[in-house]
């Protein structure tokens, strides 16, 4: 569970062993110790990335807010100039007027906040850099990776584009290349596989289709945990993440099976169009042939002909 990055169960377990079992179990004392001293760790990172993303928010409402200013300074600038003191008067009249008329203009402030308080939620659950890059990079994460809702790490029954969005973000700031300079080819390799997993679900059709393939994976993974308690005794069937594992293997089973049948066809498909380029080669060059053939034949056709006329007029020659 440390290797996984779920320091917090780890820290249990070591615990329950540490109450109930052994008070006295070194291994026990150290896996705690080391559990603490990483969640310690992976809050002051979250905190050291959650103020960089709030340095870079207020730099750029600052740059918005100055922005603003100047452009309302050049707004009065136009206004107050003029020839005289009445128009100077005029000019104050009709600037009030339209303070008093205009229509509060909606600021972007506020959908902004929203957006950002909600990528910050996302990472608060989702750990360091390098525990996303070693989740999205695991063995087999080509194949596991096939299901764009494993790879965002939400519920496939979550449906809130504002939230499935957030999470993107945030996942793709934690795994950026840019990010993680000491890690910067397996980050670009994490990064993809999340970008691949996002323009899937912004196709609503196919997050329609895959979210039918998740709940076809739940249904046989808990017949196949049906299955397994009742053959095996010491198998209790209220065991949920036996039942959870079930359903997981189940539905990337179904993900596997779908990218070999695709894979087949284009195999098949490569190998019919290298088998149509090789008969329209053969065809070609039979068609070289046969023309060389017809100008070589032709061409001694007229030799044979030059040669016989020779014959014949040095047989005349003699004759006469």
């Amino acid at each position: 569970m440390m290797s996984l990055g779920r320091y917090g169960e780890a820290a249990e377990a070591y615990s329950t062993v540490l109450n109930e079992v052994d008070p006295n179990n070194e291994v026990a004392k150290r896996g705690l110790e080391d559990c603490r001293t990483k969640e310690q760790q992976l809050r002051e990172e979250k905190e050291r990335e959650l103020r960089k993303m709030q340095e870079v928010l207020d730099q750029q409402k600052k740059a918005e807010k100055e922005a603003q200013e100047k452009e309302s300074n050049n707004k009065s600038d136009d206004n107050n100039g003029g020839d005289g003191e009445d128009d100077d008067l005029l000019g104050d009249f009709f600037s009030e007027v339209e303070k008093a008329t205009e229509k509060p203009k909606p600021t972007k402030s506020e959908p902004e906040e929203e957006a950002t308080n909600r990528i910050k939620t996302q990472l608060n659950d989702l750990g360091t850099s390098q525990s996303q890059i070693d989740r999205l990079l695991q063995v087999n994460y080509e194949w596991k990776n096939l299901n764009p809702f494993y790879v965002l790490d939400i519920p496939h029954t979550l449906d809130d584009d504002s939230i499935i969005s957030a999470r993107y973000r945030a996942i793709s700031l934690l795994v950026h290349p840019d990010k993680c300079l000491d890690n910067k080819v397996r980050a670009k390799t994490a990064f993809e596989q999340v970008r691949k997993a996002m323009n899937q679900m912004n196709d609503a059709d196919k997050r329609k289709h895959i979210r039918a393939l998740i709940e076809e994976g739940m249904k046989q993974g808990k017949r196949a945990w049906k299955e397994e308690c009742s053959r095996n005794s010491s198998v209790h069937p209220e065991n949920e993440e036996g039942l959870a594992q079930a359903q997981s293997k189940a539905t990337m089973k179904i993900f596997a099976e779908i990218e070999q049948k695709r894979r087949e066809i284009e195999r098949r498909k490569r190998k019919f169009e290298q088998r149509e380029r090789a008969q329209e080669d053969d065809e070609k060059k039979k068609e070289t042939d046969e023309r060389r053939f017809q100008k070589e034949w032709r061409e001694g056709e007229r030799v044979d002909k030059r040669v016989g006329n020779w014959r014949d007029f040095q047989k005349k020659k003699r004759t006469g």
